[in-house]
């Protein structure tokens, strides 16, 4: 019987556990005479899904005129038939924004001609661009609730609980990235109600403060009623007062994300569209940026991120290298901790650009070490590509993505890598159920992720700076030990069996320090690098952890030497001091100094039932004599081994399901051949010696 679901683990397709593989098939691109053949073909390769945008611009080319049916390229209903036919569940994806290389994002030509005021606005009130729209602006919203009705009339018959083939439904598309990328946050006066004292803005600050002198007293400022209130765009981050401000505005946009998406989901069940609702994050950083909308969301609902990746060395997000394997890393285990089976609902298919090209190894290389690090479902952006609906898209008449089918039917040497892929991911299925296995735990509070801009520079580590040590000291530097790292949320469930890492900022919540203080108190293990909290994220007092210290006092501004000396290490090179402790605090046993002048840069100390070090470094990850440091770090609190290998420029990574079935992963992310040994601690213990890799090679071993 055809069913679709998933749970935090992963997904179901027609009452099994399969990886979702679903591939940008674009009906209003991809000449009619030629969508069976190419739904076959991703069939073949394993696919079991097709993800397409069903583009405003396309079906209400003007003004009130909405067309479905009347041309090949607007036949979403016969595209549906087709694909139900061939055996593929539909991901649809009506926007309202959709960008996919579309004149004006995928928006229609006359809402921004006939209503310039829906778009989105820096602080100056200067518009954005390329369709970057106002989400809440109600001249939007009012179009674009017509436009989703007929959409719903369209796709009713072929939703999944009416026996068609439509089994998710996204709502918009790379929600807070079009802002971000074409302007700033978006600061439309009519849309957040600056100056109305019933004003979206002016209401959020009314339901934080309540008094108009409190707010005052945050601000230091002498607003007269919260409609005088006006957002600030940049802080002084010297002062608290100014850094409030911007914090405010961007917890306050963030609500107006989550309100957006949920208006969305509601306008769908309102027109009887009850499959589960998704939407993508736009890349792995952006992750941080949607817990509020997770929990604004009714369930089932699926977050998802973009993990592209380019040769281009113009991106932040390169090649699968290391630095994209952290990312994904990352990624992956954030959308866990918001409760989602972590997938990739953009993962590339193709690159926008001829050059450099993207090569049939590269592409597995990446697909594999997205698997290993813990994706559980893809969409490959795109699967195919066509001619563009005339005067529709940015790529002139040609949308070919270099994809793995492409515009004019032929097969992209890619190909062999998404059937090798697909093969693979038909093959191990029961990896849905299983989990990567992890010697320690890496903590981390949403706030550090996305304080940046609003980040108090006064204090001794910043929380931006932590987040950065967090992916490229201590992520990269476990990546290349035998420890396997696992991101976990401070305010969530703590495994007390195994070891916890904070990278931590000089603000931390007082509910994340009480939840580490139970931690440690009850028989954890922990290290905490490089400082300890002073105050919390509203800047004021709060170093609740001190009480696992007393009698500690620190320094931070003691010069020190290019070494630091660790007990049963020697001297590592290339740690930048953060804080040195000038008195130990009672009972504590110093572990690590500054080799040129002494000072102490960690402590041992016991706590309730637990235990603790202090390490007053950050480093990234340069040097294995800095992976040798931490192996040894975590050794005194006693952390399990869980594989390691003789080369650490290779990755691993090891999975198991509830039955003891494993397998291992071996990442060689670098352009040269590879060499290496490797033991497996979990699980029970084994050897594999001399293991050879070519070039961006991933293997799996079944254990």
């Amino acid at each position: 019987m055809a069913s679709f679901s998933f749970d935090s683990l992963g997904f179901q397709v027609d009452g099994r556990d399969r990886y979702l593989v679903s591939g940008e098939f674009h009906y209003f691109r991809v000449p009619r005479q030629d969508w069976k053949r190419r739904m076959q073909l991703f069939k073949e390769a394993g696919g079991n899904c097709l993800a397409t945008y069903v583009p405003w611009l396309i079906h209400e080319p003007t003004e009130g005129d909405i067309r479905f049916g009347d041309v090949d390229n607007r036949d979403l209903q016969g595209f549906l038939r087709l694909a139900q036919e061939v055996g593929l569940k539909v991901l649809l994806r009506p926007g309202p924004y959709q960008y996919s290389e579309l004149d004006n994002a995928g928006l229609p030509g006359w809402l921004m001609e006939h209503y310039p005021q829906v778009m989105a606005m820096d602080i100056q009130g200067k518009p954005f661009h390329d369709g970057s729209v106002s989400y809440l602006h109600p001249i939007l919203l009012q179009k674009a609730r017509v436009y989703y009705r007929a959409f719903a009339e369209q796709v009713r018959p072929f939703m999944m609980e009416n026996g068609g083939p439509v089994c998710m439904l996204q709502v918009d598309n790379e929600l807070i990235g079009i802002h971000v990328w074409f302007g700033s946050l978006d600061y439309n006066p009519e849309t957040m109600g600056f100056g109305q004292a019933d004003g979206r803005y002016p209401r959020y600050l009314k339901e934080k403060y309540a008094d108009i002198s409190a707010l005052n007293a945050a601000y230091e400022s002498n607003y007269p009623a919260f409609e005088q209130v006006m957002p600030t765009a940049q802080a002084d981050r010297t002062s608290a007062a100014s850094c409030r401000r911007v914090r405010d505005y961007h917890e306050f946009y963030l609500s107006t994300i989550a309100e957006y998406a949920h208006l969305l989901a509601s306008w769908l069940r309102e027109d009887g569209l009850n499959g589960p609702i998704c939407h993508n994050s736009a890349n792995p950083n952006m992750n941080c940026l949607f817990p509020e909308t997770v929990a604004s969301m009714d369930k089932p609902f699926l977050l998802g991120s973009d993990h592209y990746y380019t040769l281009n060395p113009g991106w932040a997000q390169n090649n699968p290298t290391p630095q994209y394997a952290l990312r994904v890393l990352s990624s992956c285990d954030t959308l866990r901790a918001m409760g989602m089976p972590p997938v990739a609902l953009e993962l590339p298919g193709g690159s926008p650009s001829d050059t450099p090209p993207i090569l049939p190894g590269d592409l597995l290389a990446c697909y594999m070490a997205n698997l290993a690090l813990g994706l559980k479902g893809v969409n490959y952006y795109v699967y195919t590509g066509g001619p563009n609906f005339p005067d529709t898209g940015t790529t002139c008449d040609i949308y070919d993505y270099n994809a793995h089918v492409h515009a004019d039917g032929s097969l992209n040497e890619t190909y062999e890598s998404l059937k090798t892929f697909g093969k693979f991911m038909e093959s191990h299925a029961w990896m849905q159920r299983a989990h990567r296995v992890a010697s320690v735990q890496v903590g981390f509070e949403w706030n550090t992720m996305r304080c940046e801009d609003y980040d108090l520079k006064t204090l001794p580590f910043e929380g931006a700076r932590a987040d950065r040590f967090t992916e490229r000291g201590v992520l990269y530097t476990l990546m290349c030990s035998r420890y396997s790292p696992e991101l976990v949320s401070l305010t969530g469930d703590l495994d007390l069996n195994r070891p916890l890492i904070v990278p931590s900022p000089s603000a931390m919540s007082e509910a994340a320090q009480l939840k580490l203080l139970d931690f440690i108190r009850r028989g954890g293990k922990a290290l905490i690098l490089p400082v300890l909290p002073e105050v919390n994220w509203d800047y004021q007092s709060a170093n609740l952890l001190g009480q696992m210290m007393p009698g500690a006092v620190f320094n931070y501004d003691r010069k020190i030497g290019p070494a630091v000396r660790v007990d049963g290490v020697g001297r590592v090179f290339g740690i930048n001091r953060v804080a040195v402790c000038e008195h130990l605090p009672d009972g504590a046993q110093a572990i690590a100094w500054d080799d040129r002048y002494g000072h102490v840069l960690g402590f041992e100390t016991a706590y309730g039932a637990g235990k603790l070090i202090w390490f007053g470094g950050v480093w990234e990850m340069s040097t294995f004599d800095q992976a040798v440091m931490l192996e040894h770090l975590l050794e005194r609190l006693d952390v399990r081994p869980c594989v390691a290998s003789s080369n650490r420029n290779l990755f691993t990574s090891l999975w198991t399901d509830e039955s003891g079935r494993r397998e291992l992963f071996i990442m060689n992310l670098y352009s040269g051949a590879q060499s290496t040994t490797v033991h497996v601690y979990a699980g029970g213990e084994r050897i594999f010696e001399d293991l050879k890799f070519d070039p961006m090679e991933v293997k799996a071993i079944e254990l």
